[in-house]
């Protein structure tokens, strides 16, 4: 990526031009390379003439948050968010007062979703009608507006598993779309807010499929997806082309599970594959990371549909990756649902060899990595080990016919299910809740 480095170097120095301006050029570099450019916009913060400083303090709010977005950086999201707050006290200029807003409004609304926080997600609304209210804004400031608009509510659809608010999330995801295709074809410009607007619209469309066991709703996120993908140059925008692609294949891999058609699943990890190739892990490793966690759960899929053992190692591998990747960022709210997507797997290749041997040894994995997390300071990890246990202790009753077995399982995610639920993970409590109805039903 040197060449792109030199290209960004060329155009972020050349008199300092707006970066906002040409924002989606951020894509060609990687992680490393963004966080040195974030240290010199700061560092243009304080060259800067008093009539620039707003502008460059919003640019290097935008690289901030950037930034936290690719690495989970707790420190440079709130850094991104005083940036752009300062921004908004200095700025002159209206233009750029209303970019400094929308990016601290996009900084809150990243909190929200990066790290589980109701708080941004209440800060982000407010700044967001304050925004509406009192600034004029211009018609592409609305697409961006309703966006996040539509981001907000399909959060809360999806962690509340709220139908209506889904229903109006997608109007106003529809909305945002058509507008955005609209100013596309006038001028050409907001290909890249165009595409990223698809792209929420249809995690929403596969959060809400797999929630209701809708195959619809997927078929309509891969369509969606398969438009991003042909409109965009993957070489000049990988990272958005690249989540496309994974997003298209986890929505094939789930339509082919809920439909039974392992081809479909095949397919969905063939595009996982790609998008994983053609976006190296020092780019953007959560990216990375989620693209990871999908093709490890469609190559689960795949060797359930399948009866191949062979298939369940290369899931559990793709998972030991993503979790590699999250554990350098242990805020992240994906973080547990990998792992507790991982313990399952481990757990279910042992059920599936279906000799005391297998989970035996699945259950020393775990005791081992059990015994390094500190329960007070590590809830989460903790609580995922606990599940993961009950699952090998369930399996071995299966197995053996002792009660004593299901107990221990019944034990364990009792103690997980308290730490989900004070932690709010809606999803992981209900698996852990379903777990333990089926306990009671076998003693």
């Amino acid at each position: 990526m040197q060449f792109e480095r030199d290209t960004w170097r060329r155009f972020g120095r050349s008199g300092r031009s707006n970066v906002l301006a040409h924002a989606e050029r951020i894509e060609l570099l990687d992680a490393i390379a963004l966080r040195n450019e974030a240290s010199s916009a700061g560092l243009a913060v304080h060259q800067a003439e008093d009539r620039d400083r707003a502008l460059r303090m919003t640019e290097h709010a935008f690289m901030l948050r950037e930034l936290a977005r690719r690495t989970g950086d707790v420190t440079s999201l709130i850094a991104a968010s005083r940036a752009a707050e300062r921004a908004v006290r200095v700025a002159a200029d209206d233009e750029i007062r209303i970019a400094a807003r929308l990016e601290l409004a996009a900084s809150s609304l990243l909190a929200a979703e990066l790290f589980g926080d109701s708080v941004a997600a209440g800060a982000a609304e407010v700044r967001i009608e304050d925004l509406e209210s009192q600034e004029s804004l211009s018609d592409e400031h609305r697409i961006v507006v309703r966006g996040f608009r539509a981001r907000l509510l399909g959060r809360e659809a999806l962690a509340n598993n709220d139908l209506n608010a889904a229903v109006e999330a997608a109007g106003l995801y529809d909305e945002a779309v058509e507008q955005a295709d609209q100013r596309v074809r006038q001028s050409g410009q907001g290909r890249t807010l165009a595409a990223s607007l698809r792209l929420h619209r249809s995690e929403l469309l596969v959060g809400f499929g797999l929630q209701l066991k809708e195959g619809s709703l997927l078929r309509q996120a891969q369509t969606d997806l398969g438009q991003v993908a042909t409109r965009i140059d993957r070489d000049r925008l990988p990272i958005t082309w690249s989540r496309a692609e994974a997003l298209r294949g986890a929505a094939l891999a789930a339509s082919g599970m809920l439909e039974g058609h392992p081809d479909e699943m095949s397919q969905g990890a063939a595009a996982l594959s790609a998008a994983l190739a053609h976006l190296p892990n020092e780019h953007s490793p959560l990216d990375t990371a989620r693209s990871l966690h999908a093709m490890g759960m469609a190559l689960m899929t795949l060797a359930e549909a399948c009866e191949d053992d062979r298939l369940f190692d290369e899931a559990v591998q793709a998972l030991d990756q993503a979790m590699f990747l999250f554990d350098e960022a242990p805020d992240v709210a994906h973080r547990p649902v990998c792992a507790f997507d991982r313990a399952i797997a481990i757990t279910r290749r042992a059920e599936r060899r279906g000799d005391v041997k297998s989970l035996d040894y699945a259950e020393a994995t775990f005791r081992a990595e059990l015994y390094s997390v500190n329960a007070s300071t590590q809830p989460l990890d903790w609580a995922v080990l606990q599940v993961a246990l009950a699952r090998v202790y369930e399996a071995r009753a299966n197995i053996t016919g002792q009660d004593g077995e299901l107990a221990n399982a019944a034990v364990s995610l009792h103690a997980a299910f308290d730490v989900f639920t004070e932690r709010g993970l809606r999803s992981l409590s209900e698996i852990v809740l379903s777990s333990l109805e089926q306990i009671k039903a076998k003693s």
